[in-house]
């Protein structure tokens, strides 16, 4: 889906996107143009929906050219699962615009006074990833009321004109993801822009709102740590293939022995990515002819996603240490993507 041009085009951006704290402006365009933020938005609302097999598969080419820009596209298109529980006037509005994307948090960390017509809202939220391009912002709040059935959480929707950004998105990795705080100070939110992420209404419909949520969740993150590794095992021979003159002038075994780390590493690895993706595709061929998933078919999503999850960081750490003092500086390519693998697991 994303083509070789446009993967050349990401990478050689990538240091300055770094930089810069966001995707650049021409690689958003890229991505509105191709629907990458819209993989779980129904056709109806012009999105791009996909089956869960077909939309990892695409989590992972995205995450494969560029971490940071992987990890938006698979939150981005996460955010679709709200056109299962948000208002359909507050869906149809929003969800259909050409440069959607929705950041956010689901930590309640926040407060909904009731008012005449909907709330008050004042919070504040961190690590609200793509928040630089959001089109709108969702957060969880809990009611101050002396009701007692107002006691639950609900999520609440706000415009950009509503929100503070504090650009304090200063991570180890995913550094071009403007993962930062969001402030709201009083702001006025509709009832129809307060939901149930809990209680789904299915105005908008389709078998992968119907998955699991936690080992869907699950399978999103593994499917961007697997294209992140697969980057790094890319990479890392290229790295290992330029230095085979030297390192065989030393007169030493260290390119043969350092090619063995890679290969037996990267095999491991790829062993558990075809296991990952073999139960996901059983569990949602199950599920698209009715068979009811139970909690062990749920665990067994949420393992292999664990277990890919360690293959590839296990490999990547192992191999690592071998490839030479290049790669300490924050500028070499094995580097940023050593650094995004580890974030995007935490």
């Amino acid at each position: 889906m994303i083509d070789a041009q446009m993967t050349k085009f990401i990478r050689n951006q990538a240091s300055q996107m770094e930089q810069e704290g966001r995707l650049s402006e021409t690689v958003l365009q890229y991505i509105y143009d191709q629907g990458l933020f819209k993989l779980f938005v129904p056709d109806a609302l012009g999105g791009n929906m996909q089956p869960l097999p077909e939309a990892l598969k695409i989590f992972e080419e995205a995450a494969h050219v560029d971490g940071s820009f992987g990890w938006l596209v698979q939150i981005g298109s996460g955010a679709g699962f709200f056109a299962t529980t948000m208002a359909p006037e507050a869906v149809r509005k929003y969800f259909t615009a050409r440069d959607f994307y929705i950041a956010g948090s689901d930590r309640p960390t926040g407060v909904a006074r009731k008012t005449d017509g909907g709330y008050i809202v004042n919070g504040t939220w961190a690590f609200a990833s793509g928040a630089g391009h959001a089109s709108l912002f969702t957060a969880t709040c809990r009611i101050e009321s002396d009701d007692a059935e107002d006691e639950k959480l609900y999520a609440f929707a706000f415009t950009p004109d509503q929100v503070e950004i504090e650009e304090d998105w200063n991570a180890f990795g995913m550094k071009a993801t403007s993962s930062h705080t969001i402030h709201v100070e009083g702001a006025f939110v509709p009832v129809a822009y307060r939901f149930d992420v809990t209680g789904p209404h299915f105005h908008f419909d389709h078998p992968v709102y119907h998955y699991p949520f936690v080992p869907f969740a699950a399978a999103n993150i593994a499917s961007t740590a697997i294209g992140v590794a697969k980057h790094f095992f890319e990479a890392a021979r290229e790295h290992v293939e330029s230095k085979k003159a030297a390192w065989k002038k030393e007169g030493s075994n260290r390119y043969d022995h350092v090619n063995k780390i890679l290969e037996e590493n990267e095999a491991r690895f790829q062993k558990e990515r075809r296991k990952f993706y073999q139960a996901v595709e059983k569990s949602w061929d199950a599920h698209l002819t009715g068979g009811s998933l139970d909690d062990k078919d749920m665990e067994i999503i949420s393992t292999r996603s664990k277990i890919v999850a360690d293959a590839a960081v296990s490999g990547v750490q192992k191999l690592y240490r071998y490839l030479g003092m290049d790669i300490v500086t924050e500028s070499h390519p094995l580097n940023r993507i050593y650094r995004d693998l580890m974030t995007c697991l935490l």
